[in-house]
């Protein structure tokens, strides 16, 4: 990294100072308003006058009157204005040029691979690695793809600031935040790469726990935000501390497949998903990706199971099939029905008698549903049941 004095990140023997950069980090924990709201509204994020401590804590039926908003979504169920999201990939798998086209795809409220965009909003890639010939270069091409350019879309070359700053010291988060201010508030942040934008050993903790206060900050700004990491050696996971993911609430890992003739080809795998419920798994579900000339193209990854469905288990499953031909509801972009719908096809069937032996006809039916669950044939979510 360029521009780096060691006497901003340094006060005991080269040692990081934690607990001074916390307490600045503090200071800086509450900016100037950069995204226009002058309210605050609980569980929004957006920060106004500063917020009195709400209760340390509350009953259960406090948490059920508790107001608090859904999420902002700006790709899929598990990209929104308060993630925070950890990508890892090996050297040369492709990572900057998925995210590149994923930060414009969200920019313009785009849909990309299977995620679903939601509305255009304001997007910023700061990028750490490349020259800004290379990184000019890579937003034209991941335009052509788009078919688009996206007025939403910014991108921050480290070569472009003077005395460019690491993010975990004070200097270097008041520089992003000052490019944030000029842009009049970003929804999402994209920060390429952990080894470029931080600086430290990666395998010791210090480092990363610099930035925690400002990371938080982002959120409670309702900034989402993404950092990029490689891994080592050891291609399968990311390098250094693993505590990095501690505070994630999504971690993305690719890992490389190859194909003949294509440079970009490889696993996206969702290693962690606080946000997946049965409603969304779809979005979270593991897929083959490949940039097949200018154009991207996916696939789903074929799930293995050292135990598949038993031959009960999949008359049962043809039972489901039946239930769902005339079925109106839809949950994740596929039809689902109720238990009851499926019982009735089940006792059709043959498989079950609810007249007759209603505790092993209810017995029987949530055992089979259950092992189908097991094996990702089908997703449940309440009473509603969906194949996969």
């Amino acid at each position: 990294m360029k521009g780096v004095d060691a006497n901003d990140i340094a006060c005991n023997d080269g040692i990081p100072c934690l607990r001074d950069l916390i307490d600045e980090a503090a200071r800086w924990d509450d900016p100037p308003r950069i995204n226009g709201d002058s309210e605050l509204e609980e569980g929004c994020g957006r920060r106004g006058n500063r917020q009195t401590a709400p209760p340390q804590a509350l009953t259960i039926a406090e948490w059920r009157a508790r107001k608090l908003h859904d999420p902002d979504c700006l790709m899929g169920k598990w990209m929104t204005t308060t993630s925070r999201i950890l990508q890892v990939a090996p050297t040369g798998v492709g990572k900057t040029t998925l995210m590149l086209h994923l930060g414009m795809a969200a920019a313009a409220g785009k849909d990309f691979l299977h995620w679903s965009g939601h509305r255009p909003c304001k997007l910023l890639y700061v990028d750490g690695e490349m020259s800004r010939r290379l990184l000019r270069q890579r937003i034209i091409d991941a335009a052509k793809r788009l078919g688009d350019e996206p007025p939403g879309f910014y991108a921050l070359s480290h070569e472009d600031i003077p005395d460019f700053r690491p993010l975990n010291t004070p200097a270097g988060q008041q520089q992003i935040g000052r490019e944030i201010e000029k842009i009049g508030g970003i929804d999402f942040l994209m920060l390429d790469s952990v080894m470029c934008l931080i600086v430290g050993d990666m395998k010791e903790e210090a480092p990363w726990a610099q930035a925690l206060p400002w990371i938080r900050s982002l959120t409670r700004q309702s900034i989402g935000q993404m950092w990029i990491n490689h891994t080592g050696h050891d291609e399968t996971r990311q390098y250094g501390t693993k505590t990095r993911e501690w505070q994630m609430d999504t971690v993305l890992f690719q890992e490389p497949v190859k194909r003949e003739g294509i440079d970009v080809s490889f696993n996206l795998e969702f290693r962690k998903a606080r946000e997946r419920t049965p409603a969304t798994r779809s979005d979270f579900r593991p897929v083959r990706v490949a940039l097949v000339g200018d154009v991207w193209e996916y696939e789903d990854v074929e799930i293995r199971m050292k135990r598949p469905p038993s031959p009960l288990a999949l008359k049962f499953l043809d039972a489901l099939r039946e239930a769902l031909i005339n079925s109106q509801t839809v949950v994740a972009g596929r039809k689902a029905v109720g238990c009851d719908e499926w019982q009735r096809e089940c006792v059709r069937f043959g498989l079950i008698d609810k007249k007759q032996k209603p505790d092993s006809a209810r017995a029987m039916f949530s055992r089979y549903r259950r092992e189908l669950v097991a094996a990702a044939r089908i997703a449940c979510d309440g009473d509603l049941t969906w194949l996969i």
